[in-house]
């Protein structure tokens, strides 16, 4: 079964203003291709976030815009299982459909917080962010990069499935 891991970078507090774009392809619980793109967010870039994740206005500068990359990513998104890690990048997707006007994606969301609460007691309560999950799942990754962060979202949800058994779309059914 295939699905998708997905993890945005934004330019500043504007959850629209989405500047990096990384996408996992998963099959059968094995990552086998993915997607990158830089995104000029037509927007301004805020000093802190610059510091988080490294992307500069000059980085961005000449690269595609959301409704540039939009057909690519419905293309793999539609009607498609699509992992995230917290509500953040479902809610940066949204937020970038209604600043340009664009048709939202049929997609099944998933959320791989959810998966590891719902998998590990330990992480029932807290203590799922993203870096501190990985580094207990031993899943190496280089943290605010969106294909980094993507890929560690989905092996994740790999993880989970592996230790209860349950396959991506009976993860989809129990959260709905």
């Amino acid at each position: 079964m295939r699905f998708y891991s997905l993890d945005v970078e934004t330019a500043n507090p504007d959850q629209s203003t989405i500047c990096q774009i990384g996408v996992g392809i998963f099959e059968d619980g094995e990552l086998i291709d993915t997607w990158k793109s830089y995104i000029d967010p037509q927007d301004y870039f805020h000093w802190r976030f610059i510091e988080i994740h490294g992307i500069t206005p000059k980085m961005v500068k000449r690269k595609p815009t959301f409704p540039n990359v939009y057909p690519v990513l419905r293309e793999m998104f539609e009607n498609n299982i699509v992992v995230h890690h917290s509500p953040f990048d479902r809610v940066a997707f949204r937020k970038a459909f209604d600043r340009y006007g664009l048709e939202p994606f049929e997609v099944q969301w998933l959320d791989s917080v959810r998966v590891a609460r719902h998998t590990w007691e330990e992480f029932a309560e807290g203590g799922y962010n993203l870096a501190h999950l990985a580094y207990q799942l031993d899943i190496e990754f280089q943290h605010h990069d969106a294909l980094e962060d993507a890929v560690a979202c989905g092996k994740i949800v790999v993880a989970a499935s592996k230790k209860t058994s349950l396959d991506i779309v009976e993860w989809v059914q129990k959260f709905k």
